[in-house]
């Protein structure tokens, strides 16, 4: 991921010392994932035969490459290139066996997003952006608890390439050198679940669960957004 990151920059800093007035802004951003409830993207609980078992997102993030291209001095079109890496970790509870695993969840994320600007002072401007994202998701995954074998699960995604829409709300503050810092929030929200989880314990205690049972993945998320543009405009 760091050089992933360090490639963006370089690609930033190259493309923005040959920019005209007209010329697309260049950037790069991180954004860390909030677990939400309210978006539901937070803890999620399920039950199969006895056995209770805990969604839990950890720490994720997205971080990429970004084009501005600005049509007016109010609105503007922004394109990129991000990459998404989610973090599970999946519990089971029950009078038998008590484990947990961790995973991640990997996507591109190609975002299509129209920019509208609101003039606070000379250097400050509030802007909301509205759009769609072509998310290309990696391969499926298997991982073992960390205490016993005999609890696994396999993530199959929906779909290798999905749409979601998107939203953000944030402020920027722009330089007399021509750079801009943005701080805002983002809201990432697919059609449908993006992937399925098979939790599987085989023959633990004479016991097993089914593999017909499933717990689906929301694709929703929410982040706060950390942008760097460079420009020559």
């Amino acid at each position: 991921m760091i050089r992933f990151f360090l490639i963006l920059l370089i690609l930033a800093t190259y493309y923005s010392s040959y920019g005209q007035s007209n010329s697309p802004v260049f950037g790069i951003q991180y954004k860390p994932i909030i677990p939400a409830s309210y978006f539901n993207s937070s803890e999620i609980n399920n039950e199969f035969e006895n056995f209770n078992f805990i969604l839990k997102p950890r720490y994720s993030y997205s971080t990429g490459f970004i084009i501005r291209q600005a049509i007016n001095n109010t609105f503007s079109f922004e394109t990129g290139i991000n990459y998404i890496n989610r973090k599970f970790e999946l519990k089971v509870k029950s009078d038998i066996i008590n484990d947990n695993t961790t995973f991640n969840l990997r996507a591109y994320e190609i975002p299509l997003q129209s920019l509208i600007y609101i003039k606070i002072s000379e250097k400050i401007f509030l802007n909301n952006a509205f759009g769609l994202s072509v998310n290309i998701l990696a391969s499926d995954v298997y991982s073992e608890g960390n205490n016993y074998t005999e609890f696994t699960q396999n993530t199959f995604k929906r779909r290798r390439i999905q749409t979601a829409l998107i939203a953000n709300l944030g402020a920027e503050f722009r330089t007399e050198k021509n750079k801009i810092f943005y701080l805002g929030f983002s809201l990432h929200r697919p059609w449908k679940e993006i992937a399925r989880i098979y939790p599987k314990i085989q023959n633990f205690n004479n016991t097993s669960l089914s593999n017909a049972k499933y717990i689906e993945v929301p694709g929703n998320f929410l982040t706060i957004d950390f942008r760097y543009f460079l420009s020559d405009s």
